[in-house]
This record gives structure tokens, sequence and C-alpha cells, in this order.
């Protein structure tokens, strides 16, 4: 077993169960001040692609969509029917939006949900593509996707905690450096933690 291997199955150990009921799972993110709270459920893919190189798949958000347009996100959204959630929903996204077939795809597990200033709350559901995919964006969703080097993603110094303002409250927001494109908000939030979760499960 290479490194590589053996660090993918030690993250997959400390990750949920993909059959963990959702109301299970802890939550992290933007946390609301009105008494209450009902986000739309949301889930999306975290792909990490091993071919050619160690990589995490990522989308920048079409302009013309009417929620967090031009921003970097997973493939993902929200539950189609009565599918199974999270993990369906992940899988159909995945594929409509930038072709990832589901059969290709190795689930390892969830992770704990983030919620958003918007009002979703996203499950992230950690795959791994198996072979090379052929990728095909769709143009209605996504203005382009980029590759972001695994060990970049897992490098916890990427990361950057910044205080912002929003209807005048003061909120904390995650971001990280990218050679590509600025990393922000829920999708910095969850690849941080990913990179947390993969520290801890390497031991001292």
């Amino acid at each position: 077993m290479t490194d590589l291997e053996n660090g993918l199955k030690q993250l997959a150990s400390v990750l949920f169960s993909p059959e963990t009921p959702l109301d299970s799972l802890p939550v992290d993110g933007f946390k609301p001040h009105a008494p209450v709270w009902r986000p739309r459920l949301a889930a999306v893919l975290v792909p990490i692609l091993m071919e050619p190189e160690p990589s995490l798949l990522l989308t920048v958000r079409s302009h013309a969509l009417k929620s967090h347009a031009g921003q970097v996100a997973f493939p993902g959204g929200g539950r189609d029917a009565q599918e199974p959630f999270p993990v369906a929903t992940a899988l159909r996204e995945a594929e409509e939006e930038v072709g990832i077939a589901p059969d290709t795809v190795e689930v390892m597990g969830l992770t704990r949900c983030f919620d958003t200033i918007s009002a979703y709350r996203i499950v992230p559901v950690v795959g791994i593509v198996r072979g090379t995919p052929q990728l095909q964006p769709c143009p209605r969703e996504v203005l382009t996707v980029f590759r972001l080097p695994l060990a970049e993603a897992l490098n916890r110094q990427a990361y950057r905690l910044h205080q912002v303002q929003h209807r005048r409250r003061s909120y904390q927001v995650l971001s990280m450096r990218s050679a590509c494109w600025p990393v922000w908000g829920a999708t910095a939030a969850i690849l941080s933690h990913i990179a947390e979760l993969a520290e801890r499960a390497s031991g001292p």
C-alpha cells in the first residue's frame, strides 16, 4: 500500500458512515441569530481525483446562477424527489454538473454539515474518483472547473480566518490560498475541516 493509499484509508476511518442519519451529523458554519432556522438541504461531492495526480475537483459557478454566482464550489445541489440523501444527491449532481459517472466514485464517507449564510445546510460526501474522468461541465451551471492538488488542500497553514460584515452583523469566514481561484466561505470551511481530519487521522 502506498503512502497516499494509506493516508486515504486513515482519512476514511475518521469520516462518518454514508448511512449516518442526517440528524446525527454535527453542524458547523453559519450561526443564525434568528430563533427559527430552517436551512434547505443540499449535498456536495468532494471528488478526490487520483489521475494524473492526487487532487480535488472544484467548480466555478456560472455568473448566470441566482445564488453564489461566480464562486468556487464543489459539485452539488438540492435533493431530487425521494432519492436517498445525501449520497445519491451528491453523485447525481456531480454527474449533471461536471460529468463524473456515479459508478466511478468510491464513497469514503461524510463530514459534518455546514450551514451557509444563504440558508443552506450542506452535507459533504467524500469520494475517490477512479480512473481519469472525461469531464463535461454543464455550461448553465459551471463556468469552469479546476484541480486543486491534494497536498495543497490538506495543508492547514493555507487557511485564514476573516471577520466580515453582513447586514450589520459580524461573522467569521474562512478563505484558502489557491493559485487558481479564490476559495472562501463554505467551500473553504469544508476543505479546512477535511485537512483537520486528515491531520488527526495520521496521528502524532
